[in-house]
């Protein structure tokens, strides 16, 4: 059975490439795609106000008693200096998801890291890349996996369009 793995920037780019997959005859059972999410820091995100939205840098907040400061500023830690701290927010969290297509239907299931990792090598990469892999999932990159009686040059063929 021949196995292949590529990386994909994006979720669209890579369920474009499933459906070329599943386009040119590979069984849906025989697809994988493994995302992660990378670590947010929530003064990035948008803020809200009257008309419009805003970023963290441009908010200005109001203090007690002191003036006001950037919405950007850390708000204190527990250890260490909080302005070289990501802020956190409710939605964190470490999440990895597999994507199977048996019988044409989509289930999305959660994994751990030690899973993905195992089920990379047991797909046939070594060590060292599936390490590599499951590190690049923490970075925002997603996986198609195809492990598939068809020959390796003609997946290649079929994922790469």
């Amino acid at each position: 059975m021949a196995s292949l793995c590529r990386a994909y920037t994006s979720e669209q780019h890579a369920h474009a490439a499933v459906e070329r997959l599943l386009s040119a005859g590979i069984a849906g059972a025989d697809v994988q795609v493994l995302m992660g999410e990378t670590a947010h820091d929530s003064r990035d995100a948008p803020v809200g106000s009257y008309a419009g939205t805003t970023t963290a840098d441009g908010e200005v907040v109001g203090s007690y008693a002191g003036a006001a400061h950037s919405g950007r500023e850390a708000m204190g830690a527990f250890a260490g200096d909080a302005d070289a701290q990501r802020r956190g927010d409710f939605s964190d969290g470490d999440r990895e998801t597999v994507t199977t297509y048996n019988a044409d239907v989509k289930r999305v299931r959660i994994a751990s890291h030690h899973n993905l990792r195992k089920m990379l090598v047991d797909a046939g990469l070594d060590e060292a890349t599936a390490k590599a892999d499951v590190e690049a999932l923490h970075n925002g990159r997603v996986l198609v996996l195809v492990q598939s009686a068809m020959g390796l040059d003609e997946i290649a063929a079929a994922i790469d369009g």
